[in-house]
C-alpha cells in the first residue's frame, strides 16, 4: 500500500517539475513587444514553489518519506527554482548585453544568468549531503527562484528599460544567486511555525497575514521575503562577531 501511496507526494514533485519545464516554454515564446508570457513563466514558478511546499508534509503525512522522493525533489528544484528562473531573468531582461570582444560581439547576459542554475544545482547538492532538521545553510532554492518569478509577475518589463534600473536588478539577481550557495542559516519556516504557533496561534497568524497583504498588496510578499533574508544575515553576523571576539 505504501509504495503506491509514495506516488501522491511523487506526482507533487513532477508537478513541481512540470510547471518549471512549462515555465521555460513561455520564457522562450516572450519578447519586448510581447512580454505576457514572461508573466506567465513567472506564474508558473510560483505554482511549482505551492508544489514543492506540498509534497513534502504529502510524504510525512503519508509516512512514505523515502531517498527516491528527496532527489527527486533536488532534481524538481534545480529545474523549477533554477534552470527556469535563470531562463526568465535572461529572456526578459538580460539578453542582448553584448561586449565586443576580438571582433566578436559576446551576450554577457547569458554568462549572468547562468549564475543562477548554477548556484542552484551546487546548493541542491549540498543540501543532500548535508543538513540540519532546523534551518538551511545558505538561501533556499524556492524562496531565490520566487524572487525572480515575482518581477514579471508584479512590474511591467519596461521598467528595467533604463540602465540604473538594469543594474540594479542585476545586482539584485548575483546576490540572490550567491546567497543560495553562501554558508548563512536561514531557518525553516514550517518548523518556526509549528514550534512557536501552537493552536490558536496559528489562526491568528494567519489573520496577521491575510490583513498584511491586503494592506501591502503586492509588496507584502517582497517585504516577508525581505524579512526572511535579513533574519539570516543579522544571524550570522551576531554568529561571526561572537565567533571572532577576543
Amino acid at each position: 500500500m505504501k509504495i503506491h501511496l509514495a506516488w501522491i507526494p511523487n506526482s507533487l514533485t513532477l508537478g513541481n517539475m512540470l510547471l518549471g519545464f512549462i515555465s521555460l516554454v513561455f520564457s522562450g515564446m516572450g519578447s519586448a513587444s510581447n512580454p505576457q508570457p514572461f508573466f506567465m513563466a513567472g506564474v508558473m514558478i510560483l505554482g511549482a514553489a505551492l508544489f514543492d511546499g506540498l509534497d513534502g508534509p504529502a510524504a510525512r503525512a503519508l509516512k512514505v518519506t523515502s531517498n527516491l522522493g528527496a532527489e527527486l525533489d533536488s532534481l524538481a528544484d534545480c529545474v523549477a527554482f533554477g534552470v527556469a528562473p535563470g531562463f526568465l531573468a535572461y529572456r526578459a531582461f538580460f539578453s542582448g548585453m553584448l561586449v565586443s570582444f576580438m571582433g566578436y560581439d559576446i551576450d554577457m547576459g547569458v554568462a549572468v544568468a547562468a549564475i543562477f542554475p548554477l548556484c542552484a544545482a551546487y546548493r541542491l547538492a549540498r543540501f543532500n549531503v548535508d543538513h540540519v532538521p532546523d534551518s538551511f545553510s545558505g538561501l533556499p532554492s524556492p524562496v531565490a527562484g520566487v524572487i525572480v518569478a515575482l518581477v514579471p509577475v508584479f512590474f511591467p518589463i519596461a521598467l528595467f528599460n533604463s540602465l540604473l534600473s538594469l543594474m540594479l536588478l542585476t545586482a539584485c539577481f548575483v546576490v540572490t544567486a550567491f546567497l543560495m550557495v553562501s554558508t548563512i542559516r536561514f531557518s525553516k519556516p514550517q518548523a518556526a511555525i509549528a514550534k512557536h504557533f501552537p493552536g490558536i496561534r496559528i489562526i491568528l497568524l494567519v489573520i496577521f497575514l491575510a490583513v498584511f497583504i491586503i494592506l501591502f498588496k503586492k509588496w507584502s510578499v517582497f517585504i516577508v521575503i525581505g524579512i526572511y533574508i535579513i533574519s539570516g544575515l543579522v544571524s550570522f553576523i551576531i554568529q561571526f562577531i561572537q565567533d571572532h571576539r577576543y
